[in-house]
């Protein structure tokens, strides 16, 4: 049986994301991230969506991710600066949901 992650949580894993992004400089943010970093986005993603069904169509997009076989790593193409604006956009979401 799946516990809710309280809407706190939630938001807090969103601005968490956020908030180390500003960190970065400009050419960081431009940059791409890891797959396992698109994942955990991702993750967020879906326990938001799980929780609240009804942000589906406001929710921003899956980040995909992909693997290299010649340097055994996962990558994303969605750069930090798109990841943030997803981040964001899903804080403000919930910040407007009850519970």
């Amino acid at each position: 049986m799946e516990t809710s992650i309280p809407k706190k949580s939630l938001m807090a894993k969103a601005r968490g994301f956020t908030v180390s992004i500003d960190k970065m400089h400009e050419k960081e943010r431009g940059m791409t991230p890891s797959g396992e970093y698109g994942e955990d986005y991702n993750k967020l993603r879906e326990l938001v969506l799980q929780q609240f069904i009804n942000l589906k169509d406001l929710l921003p997009p899956v980040v995909e991710t992909y693997y290299d076989a010649n340097f055994k790593m996962k990558y994303s193409r969605k750069r930090y600066s798109e990841i943030n604006t997803f981040c964001e956009q899903i804080f403000q979401l919930l910040s407007e949901e009850e519970g």
